[in-house]
């Protein structure tokens, strides 16, 4: 086996003796461009001052280095934003500034303004010139700063937050300050829990042992309708059956309805309308051997309770509330006697109505239509003359007072009167003499009615006498200025006198007591001849009476302030009149004028408030000494017969949570203001809140316990603010808002009243009022300022952090891309010294051939 070493020396040996092909020249050479190639890459890297210079120098330094710069050369666009962000800043600090102080002059001017005792109102004038103009002043800094085209103060900028439309507030709302919201675009979710279940009533402040009187007058006041419908024993006027008594009775023991006798087999129908006056019911009973009478009214009971229950969206009658709710009961005695009787604890006036038939082999045999709440049928009524309002004792609107006991003063009282207008016209007989109220007109004599007559020498003269089928037409102004008309037909020789005057809704009359009914006859479903449903034809708010001078007065039924309440009487020949044609009028003038009661009344130390009887009224409380704090406040109906006194509002008050897009849980009460809730905030997406106001009913029940998951209010918000990206990358950004600083809009909100632009500080009342505006104002500027503090000091903080960052990725980048100039010094000599002594030798090995050329002699 050859020994390789040998082998490889031997082969360099005979190359050398082979002229041919130089291999040690060629080798020199190659040994010369690869020298040359690394001198080239020492003088590209040395004049270039980068070690990378392409890609093949160093492809994955060169990827690395790369994204480093572009990184660098991001921050460094973000520290100049930050810089412009600074700048605009300072633009709308500046310019705040000035706001501010104008605001601060107008305090000083409010505070000069309020010292009337020097100040006369020409003074005080010349001072709201100097506040007009203060005013002016703040609203062009608003609508004139700028910062390229950008308007700062305007509203631009600012984050309008509201709750979404098509929901219900519940009784919050959104602060109207132009700091009240930072929440992002979208929609976000306010959840309200209630956590304690308040209450507030008013209660009688006299000591225990005396007379408990509520002086503010309230109680609960019932109001009753009574169905014209009658069932009785015997015929249309015998004794009534009893509430357990079968309708259809024995053979030969008929009951009655209107007279009709009722039968197995037959089916009673019946409508009505609740106490509003609009909302309707109906139902069936179908007839056997043992229906009872209780059995009916139960029934129509169960209409009225579905009905209220539907209206109202709940599904217990107990929820439905007590001055709305109907009663069904029987009447046992009197006139009311077998007649079906609807009682309401109304506020003002039960409005209900109700129509029923008995219906035979599908075919209506008898049927009796509306009410009565009239004269001794309606002995209970408001409509009755009484006058009276009431409301239940824990019917309190709202209260804002925390638990506890409060004092309300009533003084001041001044009575009711009711208004009262009358005719002209006497209703006089033949004779001249004042007709008797239950005469029976017959048309001659003392039965007879002669208008429009006189006196000569004693007797009783000229004037016009009603004859059978002439009418009287009632045209009525209700006391809020309505009109409506009815038509009344004298009839003198009716079938049954007794029947035609006990008759409601017939439009007929025999008897001046007939007149009077017929004109006080009360329902809300008319079914005369002449009127069709839901036709008013009398009054309903005002009761006739037939005074002893023989006209007919009306008196309203509630003493109430500003009544429009008036009639007129048209007097007109019917088509069967004998002799000449007549029409006269009667237009009634006012007897009295009416007003309604008042008293003042103020709780715990608070304003004075001076109200009318039924008046919802809000007493304040003494104002908070800390600025800011609303005042407590409750809201209530007062009632009729105000005493001076005290009574006392007992509050416990209700508590609700609530979270904003699942933050932390806030507490909070009926009227708060001002209530702030936050997210929780995550790295990436900083916290955010709302302001908001509440009003004193918060309509939330919902608990949040077991599957109660809450209530949950939808908020949608447009936020335009202020946008500075403060980092190489996206999503690294900052924003904040300016909201509108306009003059109209500082303060309680545009729209409140309650503005710098609706400053006024001529009155005494003015001054003061200018004064919670501007602190208001002055808070929302400062809290602005604040805000844009902080974003600036956030952006100089920011700089300073992108700078240091911007040095240690330059250095990076520098490492990997920039050449290192001594050791590339050292390579370039390097190359150098071994070019040239590959030239050299690159000499040698070509002159090494020559030699041989002796030996050809």
């Amino acid at each position: 086996m050859l020994n390789p070493k040998k082998t490889s020396r031997r082969n360099r040996i005979m190359g050398i003796t082979r002229i041919n092909s130089n291999i040690s020249a060629l080798t020199a050479q190659r040994n010369i461009n690869a020298t040359g190639t690394k001198l080239a890459t020492a003088i590209e890297r040395l004049s270039s001052g980068l070690r990378i210079n392409r890609a093949s120098d160093d492809s994955a330094g060169m990827s690395v280095a790369n994204r480093l710069k572009t990184q660098t050369e991001g921050l460094n666009v973000a520290i100049a934003n930050a810089q412009d962000g600074i700048n605009l800043i300072s633009v709308a600090e500046g310019a705040l500034q000035e706001t501010t102080s104008r605001l601060s002059r107008i305090r000083e001017l409010s505070l000069q303004a309020a010292n009337t005792g020097t100040n006369d109102y020409k003074a005080r004038l010349a001072i709201q010139d100097e506040v007009f103009q203060s005013i002016e002043e703040i609203t062009r800094i608003a609508n004139t700063t700028q910062f390229g085209s950008n308007f700062l103060l305007n509203g631009d900028f600012s984050i309008k937050s509201e709750l979404k439309s098509g929901q219900s507030n519940f009784g919050a709302h959104i602060d109207v300050s132009p700091v009240a919201s930072s929440l992002s675009n979208g929609t976000s979710y306010l959840n309200i829990k209630q956590t304690k279940i308040g209450y507030s009533q008013i209660v009688a402040g006299d000591a225990p042992g005396g007379q408990q009187i509520l002086n503010t007058g309230i109680r609960n006041q019932t109001d009753v309708a009574v169905s014209l419908a009658r069932f009785s024993k015997t015929s249309l006027t015998g004794a009534r059956m009893g509430d357990s008594d079968a309708l259809v009775g024995a053979a030969g023991d008929r009951n009655f309805f209107n007279g009709v006798s009722i039968q197995n087999g037959d089916v009673f129908v019946f409508s009505g309308v609740l106490a509003d006056g609009v909302t309707k019911y109906n139902g069936t009973l179908s007839l056997s051997s043992t229906t009872t009478f209780t059995q009916l009214q139960q029934q129509v009971q169960l209409a009225i309770d579905n009905a209220e229950k539907s209206l109202f969206g709940v599904s217990t009658t107990a929820s439905v509330p007590s001055s709305f709710g109907t009663t069904v009961t029987i009447a046992g005695t009197a006139a009311n006697a077998g007649r079906l009787v609807f009682f309401s604890e109304s506020n003002y006036i039960n409005q209900s109505d109700f129509n029923i038939s008995l219906l035979r082999s599908g075919n209506i045999v008898t049927q009796s239509n509306g009410v009565t709440r009239s004269g001794t049928i309606g002995i209970q009524s408001a409509l009755s003359g009484v006058g009276k309002v009431g409301n239940s004792v824990t019917a309190i609107t709202g209260s804002t007072f925390g638990t506890g006991q409060f004092t309300i003063e009533v003084q001041d009282m001044q009575s009711a009167q009711q208004r009262k207008v009358s005719s002209t016209i006497m209703f006089q007989d033949q004779n001249g003499a004042v007709i008797n109220r239950t005469t029976t007109l017959t048309g001659t004599g003392t039965q007879s009615i002669v208008l429009n007559g006189s006196f000569v020498g004693g007797i009783y003269t000229g004037g016009t006498t009603l004859q059978n089928g002439d009418t009287i037409t009632l045209t009525g102004t209700n006391s809020d200025g309505t009109t409506f008309q009815g038509v009344f037909t004298y009839d003198k020789v009716p079938a049954s006198p007794a029947v035609e005057d006990t008759t409601l809704n017939d439009f007929r009359f025999n008897s001046m007591s007939g007149l009077i009914k017929e004109l006080n006859y009360r329902t809300r479903d008319y079914t005369g001849a002449s009127t069709s449903d839901g036709v008013q034809t009398r009054f309903e708010n005002a009761l006739f009476t037939y005074s002893t001078a023989g006209v007919i007065e009306l008196i309203d039924d509630l003493a109430q302030s500003n009544s429009q309440t008036q009639f007129t009487l048209t007097f007109q020949n019917g088509a069967s009149h004998v002799g000449s044609d007549f029409t006269f009028q009667d237009n009634a003038v006012l007897a009295q004028e009416g007003y309604a009661e008042q008293a003042t009344f103020r709780i715990s130390g608070g304003e004075v408030v001076r109200a009318e009887a039924g008046d919802v009224i809000t007493l304040f409380g003494a104002k908070s000494t800390v600025e800011g704090v609303p005042q407590e406040q409750v809201t209530f109906r007062v009632g009729t017969g105000f005493s001076a006194g005290t009574d006392t509002l007992v509050t416990v008050a209700n508590e609700y949570t609530g979270r904003l897009n699942g933050g932390e849980a806030v507490t909070f009460g009926a009227g708060e203001q001002d209530v702030v809730f936050k997210t929780l905030g995550t790295t990436t997406d900083p916290a955010k809140f709302v302001t908001i106001d509440f009003d004193s009913i918060i309509n939330v029940t919902s608990s949040g316990t077991g599957t109660d998951a809450g209530l949950t209010i939808l908020i949608s918000t447009v936020n335009t603010g202020l946008n500075f990206q403060i980092g190489g990358y996206s999503g690294q950004n900052i924003n904040f808002s300016i909201g509108d600083l306009k003059a109209d809009n500082l303060g309680f909100g545009r729209g409140s009243g309650r503005t710098v632009q609706n400053i006024d500080v001529t009155t005494l009342s003015g001054a003061n009022e200018a004064l919670s505006i501007i602190d208001e104002a002055l808070d929302q500027v400062n809290r602005t300022r604040s805000i844009l503090g902080a974003a600036t000091n956030r952006l100089q903080s920011t700089m300073s952090n992108l700078s240091v960052a911007s040095e240690n990725l330059t250095a990076s980048e520098s490492r990997i891309r920039d050449a290192d100039i001594a050791a590339e010094t050292s390579r370039f000599t390097l190359n150098q010294v071994m070019l040239q002594a590959g030239v050299s030798v690159l000499a040698q090995a070509n002159f090494q051939s020559q030699g041989f050329l002796t030996l050809l002699g």
